[in-house]
């Protein structure tokens, strides 16, 4: 059901998500500058589980064990025929919900018997080299592991590891999905058309209507650093994640400050589970709005 509240423009309401953190929360408490003190073994096994399950509690949770101990873990999370220690069922972000059943058995499986100690996972990633279409390839060689979290993982490797993605290619444009691109479309029917973003109108060639906005919103938003380590200026991994938000705020389904609150609703459960859970939440951006 669409919420109510005041809608922004996208020039706003990014600028909102680049100054507040709420572009993405995650890498704010992974890799900003009061993020979550982990050495490069941690993190790595935090997003391994963060890959599969795209929920924060139980990726820091997983984050406490090793080699096939954390296979282990991440297996029960995959039957999810068993209750998690929250007692209830494990979680599994809406984005990676096709990441259950057999085939996220079958992937841990692979995942176990392919990597000893989970972090090597993100060794051989990083290993791919620095061009976004050898990263995406190499993350899609998984099993369970599609277009969209290989673009998350170039993304995550690049902000939260300072593993430098370069996404300034044909192949990182061409990563951007549904809901960005369509997004992309109706701010493309504001700017060049001057009418309604939901009007039926589409460009005759939709790709070089996207790269139009793209380019519009880096020149934009140039004047802000990429977050958490403001080491770059806002790029395309941004501006996809912009386009994405604003959809849905537009829809009445991202009120501000809507991630960050949901992550830390998501960490309550988890926070008698384990002292890395309590460490990801104290890194995040406070929640916005009332008591946690």
């Amino acid at each position: 059901m669409a919420r109510v509240y005041p809608r922004l423009s996208i020039e706003e309401f990014g600028t909102h998500l680049l100054d507040t953190g709420d572009l993405d929360p995650v890498y704010v408490a992974l890799n900003g500058p009061d993020g979550v003190d982990w050495g490069i073994e941690r993190k790595g096994r935090f997003l391994v589980a963060y890959w599969c399950l795209y929920h924060c509690g139980a990726a820091a949770y997983l984050s406490d064990f090793q080699g096939l101990q954390f296979w282990d873990g991440l297996l029960k999370a995959a039957r999810n025929d068993a209750l998690a220690p929250t007692g209830e069922r494990w979680p599994r972000g809406h984005e990676r919900r096709h990441w259950r059943g057999q085939q996220a058995i079958a992937s841990c499986i692979e995942l176990t018997r392919q990597y000893p100690y989970p972090e090597q996972m993100v060794v051989t990633l990083r290993a791919a080299g620095h061009e976004y279409a050898a990263v995406s390839a190499k993350a899609q060689e998984h099993r369970g592991f599609g277009p969209w979290i290989a673009f998350k993982i170039c993304d995550m490797l690049d902000r939260c590891l300072d593993h430098r993605v370069n996404f300034a290619t044909e192949a990182a444009f061409n990563g951007i999905f549904k809901d960005p691109w369509e997004a992309a479309i109706q701010l493309w029917r504001v700017k060049a058309l001057g009418v309604d973003r939901l009007s039926p109108m589409r460009p005759k060639v939709e790709a070089v209507a996207v790269a139009q906005v793209v380019e519009y919103l880096t020149r934009h938003f140039q004047d802000h650093a990429a977050p958490p380590r403001a080491d770059r200026p806002v790029g395309v991994q941004e501006v996809e994640t912009i386009l994405c938000k604003w959809k849905s705020h537009m829809n009445g389904h991202y009120p501000l400050y809507n991630d960050i609150n949901e992550i830390h609703d998501g960490l309550l459960a988890w926070s008698t589970t384990s002292k890395a859970v309590c460490e990801f939440q104290a890194a995040m951006p406070p929640r916005q709005g009332g008591p946690a």
